[in-house]
C-alpha cells in the first residue's frame, strides 16, 4: 500500500511524502463480532482531580487527553481490545539527574565527560527497588499482570484489555476518527492510581493509539535513466563495486547534474561543512539511526559500491521481527532509512550504523515509539543517536513527551548525543497531523536533551558555496517555540524566548540540491539512484559531525562530545563565526507566516551549520579544574560592567550581540575570568553588584556557579514593574570562569564586578569590624549638614574610623538610600579616581528606602567618594575591611539557612539567633565572618535589619531599611560569635530569609 500523500490546499504540486498510518480497525480481543459497547470508569476508579484524602485514595496522573483538532469521536471503544502499555517511572532524584547532566558537560566541573557507565543508570538515578515494587503491587491490586521493569529501572510493561485498563486507571475509552480517516482509540480522562504511587509515575503511555509520528523527507527525484546494469532480482547489487572516493559513481554523474547544484556528493557536503574526507572518517565510532519501516538491504549496498565503501550496518529489531511489515519496495517504505544510513555512510564510512527498527509508521503506537528510544538507549552501543522522525508537540501525549524526556536525559547521563530533524512543514509542524496552520514544533526536535536539526539551501559555484533558509512551497525547515518546554539554561542570551526554542542547528535539507540515495521505487527490479531533501537528511549529517568529533584527537583526550546542546551554545558565545556558519536569509512561512532568518540564533536555522574544524575543538575541550580553596580578594578601582542586557554588553553571541531582557525563567550566563580585569583562572568567586531594571512584575534574582545544581536561594527581589534595584552578591566561580544568572520575571539585568577572589595568597584578607555607622546625612554623622544631598560627591573619611585600620586598602559598606525624591542612583569609588559608571545603588520613585553592600578600595587620602544622582539621604554603614592582614574567603554552594515564613515572623523588637557554623559546608569552628543574603518580606510597616555576632552587642548600625509592603534583600559580611551564631534584630514585625554564599577563616 502507498503511504500517504497530503497536497497542501491552494499549493499545487504539494506532494511531500507523509509516513502516517493506514486506518487501523478497533477490534475486541475475543471475536471481531463483539459489540462496540461503551467502556466507561467503574465507580471504584471515577475520582476528582487530585483524588480524595488518604495515602490510597486515586490520584489522576497528568492533564485528560484532547479530542485531536479536525479529529470526531466514532463510538466506544470495544472492552476486549488489546493495550499495550506502560507504568513510567520517576527517577530517583530528577533534580539530581539533571545536575548531572548539567556537570558532566560543563567543562571545569570535576564531573566533566565522567559519563555513567553502560547498566549503572538504573542504580544510580532509577527508582529506587521500594518504589518499583510499590508502583507494581497496585498495579496487581487493579487486577492488572505488570511485566519486568526495563533495564533502566524507567517503565513497566502492561498488556491489559481496554475494560481492564477503565477499571484499573479511572478511565473511559472511546473511538476517534482523525482528519486523515485514520480510526484510532482514546482515554477519556487522565488515569489514577493510589496517591502512595501516583507521584512516582510520570505517565502512562498507551492508553490511547492516536500517533502521528512521521519521517521528515521529501519526494525523491528519480534519475532520469539508471546508468549501471541491472542483475536480476530484486535487492541485488547493481552498482559494480570502485574504490572509496568522496564523489560518485555514473549512476549520479552520468544524469547531467551538476555536484554542488543539482545535489551534494558526500565529498562536496563534507568540504563545504569542513569535514574529514576519508574512507576511514569516524573509525572506532557507532551511530545508530530510529527507524520505523524496514530498510532495503540492496540499496544500501548499491551506494556502498557506488561511493566504494565497506560500512558495518547492522539492525536491531524493537517490538517487531525480521520480515515483518511492509516490504521496502514501493518507493516509499524504506526511503527514509536509506537516506539516514547512506548519508551516515558517506560522511563517516568508518563508523558502524546500527538500525534500530520498530514497526512501521502505518502501524506504530507511542508505546512503540518509546521501546525504540529506550532500547537505544539502554543498549548504550552508539555514541550518537539520530532520528528523523516525529510529530507535532500539540498531537503527542504529555505521558509520552515526559517519558521521552527522561529517557534522553538518560542518554545525556551516559553521553550519548541525540539529534533529531525539526520537521518539513515550515513553522506549523501540526499541518499534516490536524490541518492547523498555527505555529508549533516537532518532538523530539523539541526535548531539551535532544539537538534539533533545521534545514537550508546550499549552492556551490566555483569556489563559492552560499546557504540561506529552506523554505518554499513544497516544504521547509520545521521551527519555532515550544508550547511545552520552559526556557532551558543553554540557549540564555541566545534564544530570547519564553519556552525552549527550536531548531538548535542546521544543515543541508532543500531537495533541489539534495542527498544522493539508492531506493526501491517500486517499478524498477533492482535499486535506482534519486536525489531526496527534507530536515530527515540534515539530522544525520549533523550526527556524522559529532561522530567526526568523538573520532578526532582532542575527544579522543578529553572524552567524547555527549550531551551536545551545553556545548553549541558555549561555542557559539566565545567564538561564533568560527564554530558556526550563520545563515542569515530566508523563512520557514509553508503554510503560514513563520519566522524569518537573521543573523545569529533565529527559531529558522538555529545557530547555522557547522564549520567542523573549531567546533570540534570547542566541542572537545579540555577538562579544566576549578579553583578551590583560602582566597584572598582583589579589588578592582572601579567596577567593570560585565552585563548589560540594555545595549548587548556581554549578552548574546560573540560577535551578535542582543538587546533582549532575560525572559522569565530564563538564564544569563555571565563570562567572568577573563573579562573586565579579571584574571583568565584561579578564580575562586566574584563580587558583583546586580541590578535589575525595566521590570515587568515581581520577581526574584538567583546567581550560582555555571554547571552547578541552580541552587533555591535569591540574591535580588522586586515586588512589582517598572522597578530598578540593585543588590550585591558574592558568588562562587565554576571551573569555565562563568556564573549565571536567573530571573522569575522578565526584566533587563546589568552585572558590574567589583572584585574577585583568588586561591593563594597575593591579594588582601578580610577583617570583620563591629558594624559602626560612618555617614548618615539625616543626622550630621560624617557630613556637616541635615540636607538631602542632590546631584553632588559626598567625601566620605574611611581610614581611622569605625574600627577601620590605618593599613585598610578597601572598605565593606553598606550604602542605603532614603527619604528619595524622583529616581536616582549612588555611586562609592576610591577618592581621587574617576567616577566609574557603574552604580551601587538604584532607585525609581520618590520615598524609597533602599540598601546594598558594596566593597569600595579606598582612595590614597583614606577616603571614598559617593556620588549621589538625583537627590536623597544617604547612609553608609561599615562591617569591615581588607588588608594584607586578616582571614582568608572560602565559598560555599547557596544554601537557604533560615526562612520564617516555615514557621512565624521575627517580631518588631525582637532578635534571632541563627547557627551558621556546622551546617551546609561551613566549618563547626574557626569560622570569624560568614556572607549572606538577607531578605525581608511581608513588612508589617517601615523599619530596619541588624546584624551581628551572636554574644556581642547590637550595633546602631543597619543592614536592610524598608517601606512597609517592601521586599528588600541586600547582602551581609556577619561576623559570627564563639558559639557559631549570628543575630538579627528588626524594628518592625517581617519575615527573613538568610541565604549563606560562603565564609571568613
Amino acid at each position: 500500500m502507498a503511504k500517504k500523500v497530503h497536497a497542501a490546499p491552494g499549493r499545487p504540486g504539494r506532494a511531500a511524502v507523509m509516513t502516517g498510518r493506514r486506518a487501523r480497525a478497533i477490534v475486541a480481543a475475543s471475536t471481531a463480532a463483539v459489540a462496540l459497547v461503551a467502556v466507561t470508569a467503574t465507580a471504584s476508579g471515577a475520582v476528582a482531580q487530585g483524588g480524595t484524602a488518604g495515602s490510597h485514595a486515586p490520584r489522576r496522573i497528568g492533564p485528560a487527553p484532547r479530542v485531536p483538532a479536525g479529529a470526531t469521536v466514532t463510538g466506544a471503544t470495544a472492552p476486549g481490545t488489546t493495550l499495550h502499555l506502560s507504568v513510567n517511572l520517576t527517577p530517583r532524584d530528577p533534580q539530581a539527574l539533571a545536575d548531572f547532566v548539567t556537570a558532566v558537560s560543563t567543562p571545569g566541573n570535576a564531573q566533566y565527560h565522567h559519563y555513567l557507565a553502560k547498566g549503572q543508570f538504573a542504580s544510580v538515578f532509577g527508582p529506587t527497588r521500594a518504589t518499583i515494587a510499590a508502583v507494581s503491587g497496585a498495579l496487581k491490586a487493579a487486577g492488572l499482570t505488570p511485566g519486568k521493569v526495563s533495564p533502566d529501572g524507567l517503565s513497566i510493561p502492561v498488556t491489559a484489555t481496554a475494560a481492564q485498563a477503565s477499571h484499573a486507571f479511572g478511565t473511559g475509552f472511546h473511538n476517534v476518527r482523525l482528519k486523515d480517516g485514520t480510526t484510532d482509540y482514546l482515554n477519556t480522562s487522565a488515569p489514577s492510581l493510589p496517591a502512595n504511587v501516583a507521584s512516582s509515575v510520570t505517565g502512562i503511555v498507551g492508553l490511547s493509539s492516536v500517533n502521528t509520528v512521521s519521517s521528515h523527507h521529501s519526494p525523491v527525484r528519480r534519475a532520469r535513466t539508471h546508468a549501471s546494469a541491472a542483475v536480476s532480482g530484486r535487492g541485488a547489487r547493481t552498482v559494480a563495486p570502485h574504490t572509496y572516493t568522496p564523489a560518485l559513481c555514473a549512476d549520479f554523474t552520468g544524469q547531467g547534474w551538476t555536484d554542488g547544484t543539482d545535489y551534494y556528493s558526500p565529498g562536496k557536503l563534507a568540504g563545504a561543512y569542513g569535514m574529514t574526507e576519508s574512507a576511514t572518517a569516524g573509525a572506532g565510532q557507532t551511530v545508530a539511526v530510529f527507524e520505523l519501516e524496514n530498510v532495503d538491504a540492496g540499496s544500501i549496498a548499491a551506494y556502498q559500491s557506488c561511493v566504494g565503501t565497506s560500512t558495518s550496518v547492522s539492525t536491531v529489531y524493537v517490538d517487531t521481527t525480521a520480515g515483518a511489515g511492509a516490504p521496502a519496495t514501493d518507493g516509499s517504505v524504506g526511503v527514509e532509512s536509506a537516506l539516514d544510513i547512506e548519508d551516515l555512510i558517506g560522511l563517516v564510512p568508518g563508523a558502524a550504523v546500527i538500525d534500530y527498527q520498530g514497526p512501521d509508521a502505518e502501524s506504530a503506537t507511542d508505546q512503540n515509539v518509546l521501546d525504540v528510544y529506550q532500547r537505544m538507549v539502554t543498549d548504550d552501543q552508539a555514541q550518537v543517536i539520530s532520528t528523523s522522525w516525529g510529530e507535532c508537540e500539540a498531537v503527542e501525549s504529555s505521558a509520552t513527551a515526559n517519558a521521552e524526556n527522561t529517557v534522553f536525559a538518560e542518554a545525556a547521563a551516559q553521553g550519548q548525543s541525540v539529534v533529531a530533524a525539526s520537521g518539513d512543514d515550515g513553522s506549523s509542524d501540526c499541518y499534516r497531523a490536524t490541518g492547523s496552520t498555527a505555529k508549533a514544533v516537532d518532538d523530539p526536535a523539541s526535548q531539551p536533551y535532544v539537538t534539533g536539526v533545521g534545514g537550508t539551501t546550499m549552492t556551490t559555484s566555483g569556489g563559492t558555496t552560499t546557504q540561506t533558509t529552506w523554505g518554499n512551497a513544497s516544504g521547509g525547515t520545521g521551527g519555532g517555540v515550544s508550547s511545552r518546554w520552559a526556557p532551558v539554561t543553554y540557549q540564555g542570551g541566545v534564544a530570547t524566548t519564553t519556552k525552549r526554542a527550536v531548531p538548535d542547528v542546521s544543515a543541508l535539507a532543500d531537495p533541489a540540491d539534495g542527498y544522493p540515495i539508492y531506493y526501491q521505487d517500486g517499478q524498477s527490479s533492482s535499486p535506482v539512484p534519486g536525489i531526496i531533501g527534507g530536515t530527515s537528511g540534515a539530522a544525520p549529517t549533523w550526527a556524522a559531525a559529532i561522530v567526526q568529533a568523538n573520532a578526532g584527537t582532542a575527544c579522543q583526550a578529553n572524552g567524547k562530545v555527549g550531551f551536545l546542546n551545553n556545548a553549541l551554545y558555549k561555542a557559539a558565545r566565545s567564538s561564533y563565526p568560527t564554530n558556526f556558519w550563520d545563515v542569515t536569509s530566508g523563512n520557514n512561512s509553508v503554510y503560514a507566516t513563520g519566522y524569518t532568518a537573521a543573523a545569529g540564533y533565529d527559531e529558522v536555522t538555529g545557530l547555522g551549520s557547522p564549520k567542523e574544524a573549531g567546533l570540534t575543538s570547542a566541542l572537545c575541550a579540555a577538562k579544566g579544574t576549578a579553583a578551590t580553596g583560602a582566597a584572598t580578594f582583589h579589588p578592582l578601582s572601579s567596577p567593570k560592567r560585565l552585563l548589560d542586557t540594555r545595549n548587548g554588553t556581554g549578552w548574546g553571541l560573540s560577535s551578535l550581540p542582543t538587546t533582549k531582557p532575560l525572559v522569565a525563567g530564563g538564564t544569563a550566563p555571565v563570562k567572568v575570568e577573563g573579562a573586565g580585569g579579571i584574571p583568565s583562572s584561579g578564580v575562586t568567586a566574584v563580587v558583583l553588584n546586580l541590578t535589575v531594571t525595566g521590570t515587568t512584575g515581581a520577581g526574584s534574582l538567583v546567581a550560582w556557579a555555571d554547571g552547578t545544581s541552580k541552587p533555591s536561594t535569591s540574591n535580588l527581589d522586586w515586588t512589582g514593574a517598572s522597578q530598578t534595584i540593585a543588590a550585591s552578591a558574592t558568588v562562587k566561580v565554576a571551573g569555565d570562569g562563568v556564573v549565571d544568572l536567573s530571573t522569575s520575571s522578565t526584566t533587563h539585568l546589568i552585572a558590574d564586578v567589583q572584585g574577585y577572589y583568588t586561591s593563594g595568597t597575593t591579594g588582601s584578607k578580610y577583617t570583620a569590624l563591629t558594624p559602626a555607622r560612618l555617614l548618615d546625612t539625616r543626622s550630621k554623622v560624617g557630613i556637616s549638614t541635615t540636607s538631602k544631598i542632590s546631584n553632588a560627591v559626598i567625601s566620605l573619611k574611611v581610614r581611622g574610623h569605625g574600627g577601620v585600620p590605618t593599613a585598610a586598602t578597601s572598605v565593606v559598606l553598606n550604602l542605603t538610600a532614603t527619604q528619595t525624591v524622583g529616581g536616582g542612583y549612588l555611586e562609592a569609588y576610591p577618592e581621587g579616581a574617576t567616577r566609574p559608571t557603574a552604580s551601587n545603588v538604584n532607585w525609581s520613585a520618590t520615598g524609597t528606602t533602599i540598601p546594598n553592600l558594596v566593597v569600595v578600595p579606598i582612595g590614597s587620602d583614606g577616603n571614598v567618594s559617593i556620588y549621589v544622582h538625583g537627590t536623597s539621604h544617604v547612609i553608609a554603614d561599615v562591617s569591615g575591611s581588607f588588608s594584607t592582614s586578616g582571614s582568608s574567603f572560602q565559598t560555599v554552594t547557596p544554601l537557604r539557612l533560615l526562612d520564617t515564613r516555615q514557621t512565624t515572623a521575627l517580631g518588631g523588637g525582637k532578635t534571632l539567633a541563627l547557627q551558621v557554623s556546622g551546617r551546609d559546608a561551613i566549618p563547626s569552628t574557626g569560622v570569624k565572618a560568614v556572607v549572606l543574603t538577607v531578605t525581608v518580606t511581608g513588612t508589617t510597616g517601615s523599619g530596619y535589619l541588624s546584624a551581628w555576632a551572636d554574644g556581642g552587642s547590637r550595633p546602631t548600625a543597619s543592614n536592610l531599611n524598608w517601606a512597609q509592603g517592601s521586599t528588600i534583600a541586600n547582602q551581609v559580611i556577619v561576623p559570627v560569635g564563639s558559639d557559631g551564631k549570628v543575630d538579627f534584630y528588626t524594628s518592625s514585625t517581617t519575615h527573613v530569609l538568610a541565604d549563606v554564599a560562603g565564609y571568613v577563616s
